[in-house]
């Protein structure tokens, strides 16, 4: 009995981990279409950061949601789990933000996961 209760929540963790991943792959992937798109415009760097802040939004949401949720399923508070989940999305945007002048210069794209 205790062997079947633990496999259900090691298998309720792992769902939980793979949505949280999967939806940080896809606000990257929206975020990279961004990117891709404003580097063949040759987008100054201000306008491009000020842009990539609003868009992209409801990938933005969901990685926060279910990064929100695992962190709930793990005991955090509300709080601790939105302001975790916050800084997780706004690290992502921030990779994206502080690489757009090397890929600008260099005429290099990122990639998609």
């Amino acid at each position: 009995m205790f062997l079947i209760y633990s496999v259900a929540l090691l298998s309720a963790a792992t769902a939980g981990i793979a949505d949280t991943e999967t939806s940080r792959v896809d606000y990257s992937n929206c975020l990279i279409d961004f990117t891709t798109n404003h580097l063949d415009q040759k987008t100054a760097r201000g306008t491009y950061i000020k842009a990539a802040q609003t868009t992209c939004m409801d990938k933005r949401n969901a990685m926060i949601a279910a990064i929100k949720k695992d962190e709930l399923e793990f005991g955090s508070t509300e709080q601790e789990a939105t302001d975790y989940a916050t800084e997780e999305a706004d690290g992502v945007l921030t990779s994206f933000t502080d690489a757009y002048a090397g890929y600008l210069s260099s005429n290099t794209r990122p990639v998609k996961q």
